[in-house]
Order: C-alpha cells, then sequence, then structure tokens
C-alpha cells in the first residue's frame, strides 16, 4: 500500500468527535434548557467554542423554535418576584431575576424574553428590563398620552429584521412598545421603537360602544399575537375583542361568536366562573377559548372566499376536571377552582388550581397537558416568562470549580482507599511474618 493510499485511509477513519458538523448536529438535538450547552461546553475546549458560536445556537433555536417556560413574574409591594418552574439542575434561582421598583408600579407582561413596568405616579413612564443581561431602559409616555387615561394593555415585543430570527432570545435586539389606553371615551393604541427612540407620530383611536363605559366592565387576560395584542371585553349586554395590529396599523372591535355574548353573564365573569382568552391559530387567524368552571369551548375565526369572517365552534370540548384528575364536584364548590394565567410562547395555555396552587401547561387541540414543578405564589398577578436561558461565564467558572472541587474530593478519597489498604496489607503481612516467628520459636 502506497504512502497516499494510507494517509486517506486514515483521513476516512477519523473519529465522528473529530467532525465539528456532526458533533453541532447531534448537540442541536439536546433540550432547550438552561444546563444542556452549559455541562456540554465543559467538556473541551473545541466543544466551548462549538457551542458558544452564533451560527450553532442561532440553529439550536431554529431547531426548538419554541424557548422553555423557566418561571413566573409578578409583582410584591416594591419589588418583582420570580418563581422558578424548571427542576434542578435546570431550576433558575428566584435571587437571579428580581428587581426593586418604585410604589405604584404594574407588572403588564413580558414576551419575548423582556419585561414591560408601568409607574403611574413617578413621571408615568415604562420601564423594560431585560432579566438575562440586566439592562434598564426608561421609556416616556406618548406625549399625546393624558394623565387620565388608563393603560388598558401594553407588551413590548422584538423588532429584529433577521430572516429566521426565533424569539426567545432578542436581548441584544431592537424592540417596539405597544400600547393601548383609555379614557373612558375612546381607545387609543401607541407604538414606540426603540431604533428611532421615539413613539409613532400616527397615533390610533376608536371609539368605546356604550356598554364599554360602564364601570363594571370586564376585561380578560391579554394576549400578545405576533403582531397585535388582543383582549377580550364584556359588558352586561355585549362583548367585543379588542385588537391592536401595529403592523398594519389599525385598532378594532371585532364581534365574538353571537352564543358567547348571548350566554355571558358578567357576575360570573367577574368573579371568573368564566374566563376568556385570545390565541393566534396556524392560519393566522384568531382563536377564543371560553372557560366554564371546567368546561373548555373553543371558537376559530375564519373566512370565506369572499372575505367575511365566521366564527366556528371546535368539535371537541375539554373537561379540566377529568383531563387533571381533581375529582371535583361543581354543585359543591364554594369558589372557582382554576384560574387562567395565560399562554406560553408555543400557544399553549397556562391553568392554575387555586387551592394547591399546581399550574398545568395545556395543550387543547391535543388534550395533552403537563404538570409543572413549581407553584404560582400569587393569587391571579403571574405573567408567564419563557427564554432560551443559557447561564454566563460566572455560573460556567462556578460550575468548574464545583466540578474540581468534586474531583479532587474524590481523588483524595481514592488515595485514603489506597493508604488503608496499604495499612491492611502491611498488617497482615507483619501478622504473617510474626506467626511463622513464631511456628519456628515454638518448633
Amino acid at each position: 500500500m502506497s504512502e497516499d493510499d494510507e494517509t486517506t485511509r486514515s483521513a476516512t477513519l477519523v473519529s465522528p468527535l473529530e467532525n465539528d458538523d456532526l458533533v453541532a448536529n447531534s448537540l442541536r438535538l439536546l433540550p432547550a434548557l438552561p444546563s444542556s450547552l452549559l455541562h456540554v461546553s465543559l467538556v473541551c475546549k473545541r466543544w466551548y467554542r462549538l457551542v458558544s458560536s452564533h451560527h450553532f445556537l442561532r440553529q439550536f433555536r431554529a431547531h426548538h423554535r419554541n424557548p422553555p417556560l423557566v418561571g413566573f413574574f409578578s409583582m410584591e409591594w416594591k419589588r418583582i418576584i420570580f418563581t422558578p418552574m424548571l427542576d434542578p439542575p435546570d431550576r433558575i434561582p428566584a435571587s437571579r431575576f428580581s428587581l426593586q421598583v418604585l410604589p405604584c408600579s404594574t407588572l403588564l407582561s413580558c414576551p419575548h424574553g423582556r419585561v414591560l413596568i408601568y409607574n403611574q405616579l413617578h413621571k408615568q413612564r415604562l420601564l423594560v428590563w431585560e432579566p438575562v443581561t440586566g439592562e434598564l431602559c426608561r421609556v416616556s409616555m406618548p406625549p399625546s398620552f393624558h394623565p387620565t387615561m388608563i393603560v388598558v394593555h401594553a407588551a413590548v415585543v422584538c423588532a429584529s429584521t433577521e430572516q429566521g430570527h426565533i424569539h426567545g432570545s432578542c436581548h441584544s435586539d431592537p424592540f417596539q412598545v405597544v400600547m393601548v389606553a383609555s379614557d373612558r371615551e375612546q381607545f387609543y393604541a401607541f407604538a414606540y421603537s426603540s431604533q428611532a427612540g421615539a413613539w409613532g407620530n400616527n397615533s390610533l383611536s376608536v371609539k368605546l360602544l356604550p356598554y364599554m363605559k360602564e364601570d363594571d366592565c370586564g376585561i380578560s387576560r391579554r394576549s400578545t399575537l405576533g403582531n397585535s395584542i388582543c383582549f377580550f371585553l364584556a359588558g352586561e349586554k355585549a362583548a367585543a375583542i379588542v385588537e391592536f395590529d401595529w403592523a398594519r396599523q389599525t385598532l378594532a372591535f371585532l364581534d365574538p361568536p353571537s352564543e358567547v355574548s348571548q350566554q355571558l353573564n358578567l357576575l360570573d365573569f367577574h368573579d371568573e366562573r368564566c374566563q376568556c382568552l385570545v390565541k393566534s391559530s396556524d392560519s393566522g387567524g384568531l382563536i377564543l377559548i371560553v372557560v366554564k368552571l371546567f368546561t373548555v369551548h373553543i371558537w376559530e375565526r375564519t373566512f370565506n372566499a369572499d372575505g367575511v369572517a365566521k366564527w366556528m365552534l371546535w368539535k371537541n370540548t375539554t373537561d379540566l376536571n377529568n383531563l387533571f384528575s381533581l375529582r371535583m364536584v361543581p354543585e359543591d364548590l364554594t369558589a372557582v377552582p382554576l384560574s387562567i394565567l395565560g399562554l406560553d410562547e408555543g400557544g399553549n395555555v397556562l391553568v392554575k388550581q387555586k387551592e394547591s396552587r399546581a399550574i398545568f401547561l395545556v395543550d387543547l387541540e391535543s388534550s395533552k397537558f403537563k404538570k409543572l414543578s413549581g407553584t404560582c405564589p400569587v393569587i391571579n398577578d403571574g405573567h408567564p416568562f419563557s427564554t432560551f436561558y443559557t447561564p454566563g461565564k460566572y455560573h460556567t467558572c462556578i460550575l468548574q470549580l464545583e466540578q474540581k472541587r468534586i474531583y479532587l474530593i474524590s481523588r483524595l478519597l481514592v488515595y485514603r482507599m489506597a493508604f488503608i489498604s496499604e495499612k491492611m496489607i502491611n498488617k497482615n503481612f507483619e501478622f504473617e511474618l510474626f506467626r511463622s516467628f513464631r511456628c519456628r520459636t515454638d518448633y
């Protein structure tokens, strides 16, 4: 065999672990959990450089598409507290994501890895917080925002224009703040761009319907869907879905299914015996989820060939009492047993059992659910937070030191065992020597 053939043959026998492409394809299949890439990065320097590259992280997020739900944010007086929902070693300490805020602050929402906070007293401004990086950005209210207005819904959303961008790790990307406010006469919509550093000039407004001016008008859980924010508005005699689409620059009222409006009881809505939530469908339309105690009815808004919208009721009706095996009798309940907390980044519904504070992640299409490991610390005010979180260099160093400590302890144990074994061998040798000596002297 020639020398060239031998070189070619040795090149073809290279271990798969030496091929970066094969290693990257395998590591991309790891769960999108905080500890996955951290543990892999400690194997060797080459793997650390591989999983730290922007190209690999982009493919890793594109493969998983939806970031994992890592916990909930809620308000506690002058502090925003974080409640972790993952099991160790992926569990993020509550102290890692905590923030002191001014009194009279309100936590509005936290999609796309950022948290939006509104302070009503201190110059009436918004605060955009990135928990992963700790960066804070203060945003003044729109020039046309009057102090008598009420912020009905607002969210901070990623404004990245990168092709194939996956939300969940948007810490360095530009953002937009979208907001719907009301002065009891009209709804107003505003949009702020971090790139321009200013609010848009085109503020939208729509007059409130007569029943919306009533003091006891109820508002459902708010939703951030693609390029729009939505919420369900219930009155004594009518209801509507309010949608602000900042991409199309539209603010409109959408009629809910007539069956929902006719059967809606405002008292049940306030007592949460009837809860509504709006989410987006796979076709880009809207889905209205109506939960009455345990029964879930799902309506999808579709368009016919003429472009006329129509609500269609899904055939399958989910009974959460049977699904969660709660074994509760609705007639014996003195309080509402379940509360809708919102949606995760994958569109799954988060449901909390009030008595035990256990949280369930439900896919209503397949009727599959998962019980999360943590519990919600508050009654209602929990905002789900999802992110592709990877601990930084500090946590990597801590883990490396911990691994070195464990290694040193293990080596010390090995040396100790070897020392004990050697002493036992020496003792056995001395005993045998002494016995043989006695035998000889006795003889």
